[in-house]
């Protein structure tokens, strides 16, 4: 395994007595596409800042490439291959988008330089100049407004510009601070797409409260709580540990992992169609509580508590394997067959399911009786009574 691009050891940064950092530990590997997450107060700024040399450690090291960077001023910290996108985006807005890039891509230049290199630039080095632009504007989508001043942009795609004028100082790592705040979805999935395009050849930390977002571009997740590494995992082993729910929510989950896990698997079945019936929910709430508990009080206080874990788009590829055994599985197949039905059955949900199917691998004679029980079951609830 090559060495870490980034380790982080027994950090601490205090002010006023205040830990902003807490004896935190961390390493990521080079070529590696990290999510920092966590509650407002975790540290995540300022873990950002001790990187960048914003900020010194009150005791701890940070290395880059095997180099210490305590007391490294920011400016060559910068120059080691380290670049910082900040929440807002930094753009010349009088500027126009190719322009903003050119300045970037040759750092020696200033701006006078920039905008008059149109009469002044020539040779071999002005062509690779361009070169790199031009491939900069295709990575970013911004080809059909590279002429166009910065301040005429959306704010997405200003922060895509930021994003390319941060690859065209060739960084090895990129730390890219919460960038699709105030994003439309469609603006938030480009950024999404760019930072996975730009994870093949650099290494980049992403700090993001959009948990959607997080779905999106994550591979490996690590939480921070109370400037300490709560956790670190996949988005699935994330968002099912007890210990993240509880700061995120305020309070531990009194589901077990595996309830969790079953509630997470008809999560996934009833979002299959891309909307997430009341149909569909109550039909969760009401199967789950009564299976994880017979005292009726306490099924009234978890229908609550679950609606707080019924989260979107995740992976059975993941959750399915984790089943322990042939019993869970046959309870999964149930409850999922009986989410499917409760609203109108569509193309996309019919394909889930069948992956589902597929996944859990019962015999076929044993998925054709549940499911005649469950349609059986439906016919006797739905079927009024004689007089």
């Amino acid at each position: 395994m090559p060495a870490p691009i980034l380790e982080i050891d027994n950090l601490t940064v205090s002010f006023d007595g205040f830990k902003a950092l807490n004896n935190l530990t961390f390493a990521m590997q080079p070529g590696e596409l990290r999510v920092i997450i966590g509650p407002n107060g975790a540290g995540k700024t300022t873990f950002l800042d001790i990187i960048t040399g914003k900020v010194q450690p009150t005791s701890g090291t940070v290395r880059f490439k095997g180099k210490d960077l305590r007391k490294i001023p920011e400016h060559q910290i910068s120059r080691l291959g380290i670049g910082r996108k900040f929440q807002t985006p930094r753009v010349y807005l009088n500027l126009t988008v190719r322009e903003n890039l050119d300045l970037a891509a040759n750092r020696r230049k200033n701006v006078l330089a920039t905008l008059f290199s149109k009469t002044t630039g020539a040779g071999k080095s002005a062509s690779a100049d361009r070169q790199t632009v031009i491939r900069l504007l295709e990575t970013i989508s911004l080809s059909s407004k590279a002429d166009l001043p910065a301040k005429l942009l959306s704010h997405g795609e200003k922060q895509r510009l930021e994003i390319g004028m941060l690859v065209a100082q060739s960084p090895d790592l990129l730390l890219v601070d919460e960038p699709v705040a105030g994003l439309t979805d469609e603006e938030t999935e480009r950024v999404g797409d760019l930072l996975i395009s730009l994870a093949q050849s650099h290494s980049i930390i992403v700090i993001e409260h959009d948990m959607e977002f997080v779905r999106q571009i994550a591979r490996q997740v690590t939480v921070l709580h109370q400037g300490s590494v709560l956790c670190e995992g996949t988005m699935d082993e994330i968002q099912n540990d007890p210990r993240v729910i509880e700061v995120y929510l305020g309070q531990a989950p009194t589901v077990t992992p595996d309830q969790m896990r079953m509630l997470r698997i008809a999560a996934a079945m009833a979002w299959a169609d891309g909307n997430f019936a009341p149909e569909q929910m109550r039909v969760i709430l009401t199967r789950l509580s009564q299976q994880f508990s017979d005292d009726p009080a306490h099924q009234a206080e978890l229908r609550e508590e679950l609606k707080n874990y019924l989260g979107k788009e995740i992976a059975l590829e993941t959750l399915i394997p984790q089943l322990a055994t042939e019993t869970e599985r046959e309870m999964v197949l149930r409850l999922s067959y009986e989410i499917i039905h409760s609203n109108t059955i569509n193309q996309a949900g019919s394909a889930v399911y069948q992956k589902l199917l597929e996944l859990l691998a019962l015999p076929p004679e044993r998925v054709e009786a549940i499911e005649a029980e469950v349609q059986a079951q439906n016919t006797e609830v739905s079927t009024p009574e004689a007089n």
